[in-house]
């Protein structure tokens, strides 16, 4: 039996790409460079994803510091929990399963997006970025949970949505779910690695 689930947040537990690209065009405009117009609904997450490390290259540190001033700083009005996922998460709490997040995300917005979408909700870890450190594929703060929890790996349950998120289970040597509802595309569904993949998230009650 799983006694750890550690979830991915964006694209994972909250829909955040219109906030993501809204805030990436608005640092983009301040950088003189071409902003995306392409309409976001069902886009492939990755299109954007490789436009933006097209637009930026050579300034990415500059470039990303910048945004995360533009994104932690501002309302982000349309960010919404996926449907189904606090009553998954409150139901996971109650069978005494313990939570954790691990995400790209900035530290401090992580932590005020969490109080807001989970009250009453006690992760014990929320693991977010500092400085742009340790980010996903890099599996660093997979093992701080890990290490901190001291738990057998076999006890480990990972959920994600993007290629880094197998790539950062993968190298954590703990069992993935991919979660096909998020920002994810073909190359994350056609990867061998996770156990599973799912379609909506009360399916993470089955685990």
């Amino acid at each position: 039996m799983k006694e750890l689930y550690i979830f991915d947040f964006d694209g994972t537990l909250v829909d955040s790409y219109r906030d993501s690209i809204k805030f990436f065009n608005i640092t983009l405009e301040q950088f003189n460079l071409p902003t995306f117009d392409m309409d976001v609904e069902g886009l492939d997450y990755q299109i954007f994803r490789e436009f933006i490390h097209e637009q930026i290259k050579g300034i990415e540190e500059e470039f990303m510091q910048q945004f995360a001033l533009n994104y932690k700083d501002s309302p982000q009005v349309n960010t919404y929990l996926y449907e189904g996922v606090y009553e998954v998460i409150e139901e996971l709490q109650n069978r005494g399963i313990t939570l954790a997040i691990c995400s790209n995300r900035e530290q401090k917005n992580l932590e005020e997006l969490v109080k807001n979408f989970f009250n009453g909700i006690s992760f014990k870890y929320i693991s977010g970025t500092v400085n742009e450190k340790y980010c996903k594929p890099d599996p660093h703060r997979i093992n701080e949970i890990i290490k901190n929890e001291n738990i057998k790996k076999e006890k480990i349950l990972y959920f994600g949505d993007k290629v880094a998120d197998i790539e950062a289970a993968k190298a954590a040597g703990i069992d993935m779910i991919l979660v096909t509802y998020g920002q994810g595309n073909d190359e994350a569904y056609s990867d061998s690695y996770p156990l599973k993949h799912i379609d909506n998230a009360k399916e993470i009650l089955e685990f």
